[in-house]
């Protein structure tokens, strides 16, 4: 028994590569922690008697969505980098990288996704009962490009920690298997939605993984994903 726990120790106590090991566990960490914390439901059951008589109140809760993920898809992430891993801000993707193969594609993906949408809505209605998330933006534009700006910092955080921290993070030792790595939480995390977004976020999550390769940066990505998540509120809401 003494030697079979001796043989534990070495094998499970050494050996193991700080950056990956701080990258893969924390990121089981923060996922939690996003998944447990936010959510509409937390703003609703403790804040939402609060701003009952404020405008739009219906809204606030999206907001604390989008904005409570901020910290724990990007800030808390950036500090574990920092402090766990010997990377820089840079090579995690925080930085515009190669910019005419990022536009390039930007461009290109937005344009494709356009008439894909206006399909997925004809042919699939609960998408139009799905977005956009806060029915009650969609009154005026005032209220719907605020609501937008914040679902940008929302989806920048989001593919932050997919195609920025875990990608990259976990590149030097897995090379270009990271895609499929942070690929496989970033699909789970869509299991809520659209049985074809939920889906399509496999291959999704593939390309844009492709995408922060080539490009060295998480931007164009997250570009791209808010661009169509914005153009999908614009369908819902028009048609």
């Amino acid at each position: 028994m003494k030697s079979y726990l001796q043989k534990l120790k070495d094998t499970y106590l050494h050996g193991w590569e700080r950056q990956e090991t701080v990258i893969l566990l924390s990121s089981a960490f923060l996922l939690t922690i996003h998944r447990k914390y936010s959510r509409t439901g937390i703003f609703r059951r403790h804040f939402s008697e609060y701003f009952t008589d404020f405008p739009l109140s219906e809204s606030y809760p999206y907001y604390y969505w989008f904005l409570s993920t901020a910290i724990t898809l990007f800030l808390l992430p950036i500090i574990v980098g920092l402090i766990g891993t010997n990377m820089s801000l840079k090579e995690y993707g925080i930085r515009l990288g190669n910019i005419k193969i990022g536009l390039l594609f930007t461009i290109v993906a937005v344009l494709f996704m356009l008439p894909v949408i206006l399909v997925a809505v004809v042919i699939y209605p609960p998408f139009l009962e799905k977005y956009p998330f806060s029915k009650a933006v969609a009154i005026s534009w005032e209220p719907f490009l605020l609501y937008q700006m914040a679902y940008g910092v929302y989806m920048y955080s989001w593919e932050f920690f997919f195609r920025g921290y875990m990608l990259f993070g976990l590149e030097k030792r897995f090379g270009k298997y990271s895609i499929f790595i942070q690929t496989i939480p970033f699909a789970v995390m869509h299991f809520s939605k659209p049985f074809p977004e939920a889906i399509g976020s496999i291959f999704a999550g593939v390309f844009l993984g492709v995408l922060a390769l080539e490009t060295r940066s998480f931007i164009y990505g997250a570009t791209i994903h808010w661009l169509v998540a914005m153009t999908m509120d614009i369908v819902a809401v028009n048609y």
